[in-house]
């Protein structure tokens, strides 16, 4: 594959230099231009547990708006983050998963149950062995705040890499600019990626006496993505599911997902506010799996133990119901200021359903009819209560943020086969069977988590400093012995597990100017193992492996440190950390206990050091011209053990920025965006003979055109120029001819190159 021609560190130093032209004209309170006001609306609350500006906080925060999702017509969590490098969504391809799911976050190199992920403050579903997280539509949300960096002390011991936080729609962001006492908007957009038709209906009223409603509707269409740069014939890899299925094409697929939403807003005075919501989301894939198998035939079979497959439907169902309360109450008093309290309950889940008929022509006549299904969830209820004080004390002035957050986890998997064999005679005869657990099982588990947690912002030196230590008493409880178990493996009886640690973190954060500051922070992050980690068996997911518990995993925790610059100006603003992350024992699932054994388990890691710089900024370059960047480079190393010699880090990102010049035409209503990702290829795989994917540039392009105040017309292209590309992030796989890496039959690394040139155009109207 020919490599872009693309020099890592040019990159970086077009962007800063660009970005560094603003620096002279510092920001005047009574002026702001488009730029600024861009910036200064982006509002993070994730990251102090208060309303801040992003560029206010010692803490690197991505915050992506309601406005932004519709121009860009946001198709699913790894399109949301398709522009911001060093974050990204991967989607699996294999036949043992074959509806293309989407995984769950990585950010900085961490990835899986290490990124917390959370709808109003609620948790969502854990990724396990055969299941992602791919369970919220981002399309519709008021907007999703990424946390970037170990958040364990206001967010608990599973934000280790970072949070990714959605916000739902309130009954305020559509009354805010109607003159009457309701408001309605009407969405819709198509993507020719996998075809997909989304509608949408956000309507709020207005009750007065400080109550008002919001109801919302929607609704997604869509097939299987078309990967119009993929290479039918495996490309290098050759295809080894040929001639019964190309190598460039997901199977057949049919989707279908709803969401809704009711909300309720009641705010009787200044002081009191109380919010009620009941939400529900269901998607179900249908796929017509070609059976690739190398005993599936297509005529008379030449062995006994060859088939002609007559049916392969495989659907899986992600629901993802919550109800929630919530109440804010500003009391005022000289000790305290305000008190929130919520109340939550989530009961998630994730099923397959797979029918398969198989004809054996030879040696007894027969159709094998197998019905497996496979059902994973989670049932979150979740308490928190936080409160917030402000004070003085000598020279400095306090704002302190305390509280406890808890939840019980209520986690089950059932697994069950049917099989009917009907013998064609004569004479004709049947018979049946039905087994439990003959994938991978686990028992059922509760999980308890109880946590306090302290930060105080203390101000000196006319506020020009912020110091804000922060402290967390995480408490966990991992019980399997509440609910039914299936049969365990002879020394692997699962048992209860508690911990507890004690999280901290610092930072200092000192204005120089009204427009230039700098912080530093100390970050630290904890753990536990899943109960999947824990206590999953298997005695035949691989064609004769075996998956075998480890009830003695350590918790994984993080050390990090943090340093940025951050500057506001009169024609942009400009943001630069550099960070370094100490992870001991990191968990790594399906290791080989020893070489060529074909045995399975999680196992930690002695130490994994990730280290990175990130630019982003924006500047104004002439009148409605606007030039932004977003940049990073990650570099990381591992010990398998305290004696092991230190190799590669394969999930750090290398080098990537992406570059975009917006144009805004205000008297016509117009605006023109265009983005360049350019990304540096691999270098560094542990296994000499590992695919790196090389460089590449692509490009995007989005305009948006209001017509009328309340009518807006987007339109996109994505990848413009049709360029194929293997993302820089993926790993697993080898180069052909060469043992080792993901099995390229059973997963065709073709399926993992980046979507060709796709077009997107979508339309709101509101009433």
């Amino acid at each position: 594959m020919a490599r872009a021609n693309i020099s890592p560190w040019h990159l970086i130093g077009i962007s800063v230099v660009a970005l560094l032209c603003a620096v002279p004209q510092p920001v005047a309170a009574q002026e702001l231009t488009n730029a600024q006001t861009t910036i200064l609306k982006r509002i993070t609350v994730t990251a102090t547990r208060s309303a801040k500006s992003v560029l206010d906080v010692p803490a690197t925060v991505t915050v992506i708006d309601n406005e932004t999702l519709k121009k860009r017509m946001v198709r699913d969590i790894q399109d949301l983050v398709r522009l911001e490098p060093g974050v990204q969504v991967d989607r699996s391809s294999s036949a043992t998963q074959p509806w293309a799911q989407l995984g769950g976050f990585t950010i900085r190199g961490v990835s899986g149950n290490r990124v917390k992920m959370q709808v109003d403050g609620s948790r969502t579903i854990e990724s396990i062995i055969d299941g992602g997280r791919d369970v919220i539509d981002p399309w519709n949300m008021k907007q999703v705040e990424i946390v970037k960096g170990p958040a364990g002390v206001l967010w608990g011991a599973d934000a280790l890499g970072g949070v990714v936080s959605f916000q739902t729609l309130d009954p305020e962001d559509l009354l805010y600019d109607s003159d009457k006492p309701w408001a309605v908007e009407v969405k819709t957009a198509y993507d020719s990626y996998d075809r997909s038709f989304r509608q949408q209906i956000n309507a709020a009223y207005d009750f007065g006496n400080g109550l008002q409603v919001l109801g919302s509707l929607g609704h997604v269409s869509s097939h299987e993505a078309t990967l119009s740069n993929a290479r039918a014939d495996g490309g290098i890899w050759g295809c080894a599911r040929a001639p019964k299925w190309s190598c460039d094409k997901f199977f057949p697929t049919d989707a279908e997902a709803y969401n809704a939403m009711a909300k309720a807003v009641w705010t009787p005075n200044d002081e009191h506010r109380v919010e009620v919501t009941a939400e529900f989301n269901n998607r179900q894939t249908d796929v017509e799996q070609v059976d690739t198998s190398a005993n599936a035939v297509t005529g008379v079979p030449a062995t006994s133990s060859q088939y002609i497959s007559l049916q392969y439907t495989r659907s899986v169902i992600v629901e993802r119901p919550r109800f929630a309360i919530e109440h804010e109450w500003q009391v005022g008093a000289d000790w305290l200021d305000s008190v929130k309290w919520n109340l939550s309950y989530s009961p998630q889940r994730r099923g397959t359903d797979s029918f398969r008929r198989q004809y054996y022509a030879l040696a007894l006549p027969r159709t094998v009819e197998t019905h497996s299904v496979r059902d994973y969830g989670e049932a979150f209820l979740e308490a928190e209560i936080q409160a917030m004080s402000s004070f003085d004390v000598g020279g400095t002035s306090h704002s302190l943020t305390y509280g406890f957050q808890g939840d019980i986890a209520n986690t089950y998997y059932d697994d069950y086969t049917d099989t009917v064999t009907k013998y064609v005679g004569p004479p004709p005869t049947s018979s049946s069977s039905h087994a439990t657990y003959s994938g991978f099982s686990f028992p059922d588990v509760e999980t308890v988590r109880a946590d306090l947690y302290i930060q105080d912002e203390i101000r000196l030196f006319d506020e020009k400093l912020t110091i804000t230590p922060g402290l967390r008493y995480a408490t966990y409880s991992i019980d399997p012995t509440k609910g039914k178990a299936p049969p365990y493996l002879p020394g692997f009886k699962p048992e209860k597990i508690d911990s507890q640690t004690l999280i901290k973190s610092l930072s200092a954060k000192y204005q120089f100017t009204d427009a230039v500051s700098a912080y530093v922070a100390y970050n630290e992050g904890y753990k536990m193992p899943t109960s999947q980690q824990l206590f999953v068996s298997s005695l035949d997911p691989f064609s004769g492996g075996e998956v075998i518990p480890n009830p003695n995993l350590r918790p994984e925790t993080v050390r990090s440190y943090e340093v940025g610059v951050r500057g506001e100006f009169e024609k942009g603003w400009l943001s630069a950390t550099a960070f370094h992350s100490d992870y001991t024992d990191f968990i790594e699932r399906l290791q080989e206990v020893a070489p060529n054994t074909d045995v399975y388990t999680s196992i930690n890691l002695s130490k994994v050091k990730l280290s990175g710089i990130e630019l982003a900024g924006e500047l104004e370059v002439y009148e409605n011209l606007f030039f932004n960047a977003a940049v990073t480079y990650q570099y990381g190393r591992q010990q398998t053990s305290p004696t092991a010699a230190e190799n590669w880090y394969e999930r750090a990102t290398p080098l990537t920025a992406v570059l975009g010049l917006r144009y805004e035409l205000p008297e016509n209503n117009l605006e023109f965006e265009v983005f360049g990702t350019f990304a540096d290829g691999v270098q560094h795989r542990n296994d000499p003979n590992a695919f790196k994917p090389g460089g590449y540039a692509i490009f995007d392009a989005f305009t948006t055109w209001k017509p009328t105040e309340d009518i807006e017309i987007t339109a996109g292209i994505q990848n413009l120029f049709d360029t194929r590309y293997f993302p820089n992030t993926i790993a697993s796989y080898n180069m052909p001819g060469f043992p080792g890496g993901t099995n390229a039959s059973n997963a065709p690394p073709e399926l993992q190159t980046g979507p060709g040139r796709t077009f997107k155009v979508g339309a709101s109207v509101k009433f």
